[in-house]
Formats: structure tokens, sequence, C-alpha cells
């Protein structure tokens, strides 16, 4: 797990931008076609961009990406209620729930289980504590699942959509390829967001950053072409990070990374640990970020270095029309 991002993947962590919010989201366009699922009592928000190009192809496109899109949905809906049957805490019949019970069976029989107990574990030693899927005594990974889920729909029923096929898979060079109709994908999972973009697309995802002390407008903005952003705090699900330091409290921080999961765990263990703590990560990680600070005190970091400080109170700060965390 790594804060950093590929080079040419990520824009310049994230840019201070008026018209962006505190959690993520994320505003579509006319051409976006877009569905929600409800799973895990959460809302997720799929986009896919088709491309645009003549009025005829863009029609044709929409309407094959509308068909690929509607299959894709599905899969992913289906792969998400069976995250939740297996590693929800609170389904007695869960994983999760066995292991809680004493029986870790699973640790011998089921790959993906093996995957985030083993990424959990990973976890606590990188934020020396701050992320603890034992923090109140027993086992709960709820912190890394949703990130993994997110990345793991996304990578496999996603991101086949704007691949292409080209070079060496057909045997064509320079700019000879297969275009597949899709340009553009996002998934939204509650505020937490992952997107991928075509290699031979310029489209930018643009994600706004929400105010913690009014969710309706934006701080900061985290353009980007393939990437993950995520957020974590205090102003819409109360104070339920265990906080594991003495020190300052975080009122929010949003994490921007190359997948989900490095993004969500970064985030979490920052509000775990305060300001001092996270400080120290970000630098040691090189972690894009922008915290803000229970006086209100916007804190931007690139590559772990802080570059600039603001208020919330901002003036220039208006309701936000994009995406947002």
């Amino acid at each position: 797990m790594t804060g950093k991002g590929s080079p040419g993947e990520r824009r310049p962590a994230v840019q201070q931008n008026p018209e962006v919010q505190t959690n993520s989201t994320m505003d579509p366009d006319s051409t976006m076609l877009v569905h929600v699922l409800d799973v895990m009592n959460i809302p997720f928000t799929i986009m896919v961009k088709p491309w645009e190009q003549s009025e005829y192809e863009f029609r044709r496109n929409r309407g094959i990406t509308a068909e690929t899109t509607r299959l894709a949905v599905s899969e992913i809906e289906g792969f998400l209620h069976e995250v939740d049957r297996r590693f929800s805490p609170f389904k007695p019949e869960s994983l999760v729930s066995q292991a809680r019970r004493g029986d870790w069976s699973a640790l011998l029989d089921d790959g993906d289980f093996q995957e985030i107990y083993a990424k959990s574990a990973l976890a606590k030693t990188l934020t020396h504590g701050a992320f603890d899927a034992f923090h109140q005594g027993t086992y709960d990974p709820t912190g890394l699942v949703k990130g993994w889920a997110i990345d793991k729909a996304t990578t496999r029923f996603l991101s086949p959509l704007v691949a292409t096929g080209n070079d060496e898979a057909h045997g064509t060079t320079g700019d000879e390829f297969q275009k597949s109709p899709v340009e553009a994908v996002a998934l939204n999972g509650g505020g937490d967001i992952r997107v991928a973009v075509s290699q031979h697309s310029d489209h930018i995802w643009n994600i706004g950053i929400e105010n913690p002390e009014d969710t309706g407008r934006i701080i900061a903005r985290s353009s980007m072409h393939n990437g993950a952003v995520a957020t974590s705090g205090f102003s819409k699900r109360g104070r339920h990070i265990t906080y594991t330091a003495n020190g300052e409290v975080l009122r929010q921080l949003t994490v921007i990374s190359d997948n989900l999961e490095d993004a969500d765990m970064w985030a979490t263990a920052g509000i775990a640990s305060g300001l001092d703590s996270w400080t120290h990560m970000a630098r040691d990680h090189g972690l894009d970020a922008i915290a803000v600070r229970e006086n209100g005190e916007i804190l931007q970091f690139t590559d772990g270095t802080e570059i600039s400080r603001r208020h919330t109170a901002n003036p220039d700060t208006r309701p936000h029309e994009e995406p947002s965390c």
C-alpha cells in the first residue's frame, strides 16, 4: 500500500478551487449514464461516459454503452451484495461474524478473507496502529472492506469498459487501435470515489471536496484521469472513528491515491491518530491530502509536504457543481 501515484496518472494532487466540496462527490454532465445502487446501507453511484464524436457516433456509442453499462451494473450489484453477505459484522453468518465467534476457518479456505485479513494487518503496521481491525477487541475490517470492494468492482467490471484492443494483443501499432465506446468510468461509494479513463482520452474527472461546516459547498478539487479519493471525518456520521492519540483531532481528512483501499486506510488512520501523527505519516509515505482542522483551517499536502493553509470561511467557496467527497 502506498500513497503515491504513477507518473501521468493522477493529476497534481488537489487544486484549491471554489467549485469543490469535502466528502467526495461528482455531478455528472448530460452525456453520462448514471446508475445508483443501495447496498450496505450506502448509495453507490456508477457513472459511465460514452465517447463524444459525431452525432451519429455518439448515439451509436451511447446505445452500445447503455447495454454494456446495464450488464456491468448488474455484476457490480451482485458483487457488492456478496461482499456484504460475507464481510458484514452485522450479519450473524458472515465470515467476519464467524471469526468473531472463534471460527477462523476462512483464513484457510477463502481467498478474499485471507486477502482482507492480511491487508488489515499490513495497514496496522503502516499506520503504527492507527488503523486497527481489532481496535475494539474483536475483528472488524469494515474500515478497509468498502474501499477494497470498490477497487475490485472497478477493476473487474468498469475498467474493462474503457479498455482498448491494440498493439501486442491485436497486432496494431501507432495510433491504430480498437476504441471502446466508453471513454471514462467512475464508482462512488458513499463519497469515496474510484475513477478510470481510456488511455486514448484526455478526460479529467473533477472531484469536489466538501466543506464539513457546510456540506453544500466545496473547499478544494482533485483533478485526475485514474485514481481514487477517500474522505474520513465527523460531518456526516458523527464521531464513528475511535481517536487513539493525544493532541489535536482533525475534523476531516481527504486522501488522494492510486486506489481507494489505500486512500481510505490513510484517511481513517489520520482521523484516528490526529494532526501530529498524520503529518508524520503523510511525510513518510508521500501522501496527497486535504486536512481540515477543528478551527476550520485547511491544510493541503502534496507528496507528503504541507504546501498551503487557508480557512474554510474563504469567501470564494461556492456550491459544488461536480462530483465531490
